[in-house]
């Protein structure tokens, strides 16, 4: 699609484009929107009318169906999309065609390449299996019972993956204008919420706002709604001959290759790495008899202090939550008693008994990979240019994992240190 093309569907459906920004192609030969002169900070760079975005309300599909509204915004928006990129007609055909009709997103990967990222959670959330009953149980439930407004539309699995990509990877979620609703209320409803359909905004696709890139330290510019249109606004100065990049947010790279199948380097900073629940408490607990842990586990559990899993961060920090899980299952059961008694927890000691618990996970987490640190250090510097951009990936995100573990480790053995020396200088005081 030619760059004249775009700039012509934007300009006919009433998108205001800043008169210093242009579409080009980066160097890899993909659209991207640039600046062609220095732009102060706060400029509006594009706005887009409600009409031109495509949701539900912009769509006929929901003036052909009303009982659409009734469903989650995710079916909403899904259904929209199969929909509008079957019509030959749609206002929005330029768009379609200019998406990706081959994902390099998780789902689409073999069980050899997803091997390749053995050991990281991102293997339990890929959801292929989640989303293929979701299309069974409601997307074509749905479509059989309205077949008139769906005659011609392709409904089959194979368009319903692509619009889920499509959305996945280029979708914005913005919070509802006029949200007055009560805080309780919120909490109370939310917890049914799940990743893709959240009560409190709304999911859209901004035709071409894949042409603005990703970059959490070269973010220059911000998608923010209004009751009217969605606006791209310069956070920054954007000197001239300048991509335009907005921030992906605090996603790790093993989430964002889930989602987008792309990463930009700078989010390896917003790596984690994932501590299983039942691996602290297989550790933690193991010198407790079964009835002794459940109970230490149900206590957790009711004062919302024992999740699933806890999320170690890039500097390898270790949350207070855990070492309070942690001391819950060291302390003997007349100690535990007493806290219970009390409605209280133990202290997020950092000593010894807690480093040797610690250094325990890291070392059962570590076997999970099927290579060292040191080994996907080798194949990166030696094999690097060979690699299939799959392979790589896998291999930048294990890597990544595998340092945070590192620094966690460094984190954990530095509390004896400190503990033995606040030790020795208190005995030097006494003498």
């Amino acid at each position: 699609m030619s760059e004249e093309t775009i700039v012509q569907w934007l300009l006919h459906n009433e998108v205001q484009v800043h008169p210093s920004i242009k579409i080009s192609r980066s160097p890899s030969g993909e659209h991207i929107i640039t600046s062609t002169g220095s732009i102060p900070a706060s400029t509006t760079l594009l706005s887009i009318p409600a009409s031109a975005i495509i949701t539900a309300a912009s769509s006929s599909l929901l003036e052909r169906i009303p009982s659409l509204a009734e469903k989650s915004q995710w079916t909403i928006l899904i259904l929209t999309v199969m929909y509008e990129a079957s019509k030959p007609d749609s206002k929005w055909r330029a768009y379609f065609d200019s998406l990706p009709t081959e994902f390099d997103t998780l789902m689409y990967w073999t069980q050899d390449e997803l091997k390749e990222l053995e050991g990281s959670a991102v293997l339990n959330k890929i959801g292929k299996e989640e989303a293929e009953a979701m299309y069974l149980e409601e997307i074509k439930t749905f479509v059989d019972s309205n077949g008139e407004a769906f005659g011609g539309v392709d409904v089959s699995l194979e368009a319903f993956h692509k619009a889920g990509s499509w959305i996945m990877a280029f979708s914005s979620d913005f919070e509802k204008q006029g949200n007055t609703r009560n805080e309780d209320a919120m909490d109370e409803d939310d917890d049914d919420d799940d990743e893709y359909d959240s009560l409190d905004t709304d999911k859209v696709l901004v035709p071409f706002g894949n042409l603005v890139q990703i970059d959490c330290d070269l973010a220059n510019c911000e998608f923010l709604p209004s009751g009217t249109s969605i606006s791209l606004i310069a956070t920054k100065t954007i000197p001239e001959n300048t991509a335009l990049y907005t921030d992906p947010g605090p996603v790790p790279r093993s989430d964002l290759l889930r989602r987008i199948g792309r990463y930009p380097e700078s989010s390896a900073q917003n790596d984690v790495v994932e501590i299983d629940s039942t691996l602290l408490i297989s550790i933690a607990g193991k010198n407790l008899s079964d009835s002794a842990r459940d109970s230490r586990i149900e206590r957790l559990v009711e004062e919302e202090l024992l999740e699933d899993s806890y999320d170690i961060e890039a500097d390898g920090g270790i949350p207070s939550e855990i070492l309070i899980v942690i001391q819950t299952f060291l302390v003997d059961d007349e100690t535990f008693a007493s806290y219970a008694a009390e409605e209280k927890f133990p202290k997020a000691k950092k000593d010894a008994r807690t480093r040797d618990v610690v250094l325990e996970i890291i070392q059962k987490r570590k076997e999970g990979f099927m290579t060292s640190r040191e080994e996907d250090i080798s194949i990166l510097a030696t094999s690097g240019e060979v690699l299939s951009r799959r392979k790589k990936m896998a291999v930048e995100v294990r890597l990544g994992e595998k340092e945070i573990l590192r620094k966690m480790e460094e984190v954990a053995r530095s509390w004896a240190d400190t503990t033995e020396s606040h030790s020795r200088s208190a005995k030097r005081q006494k003498r």
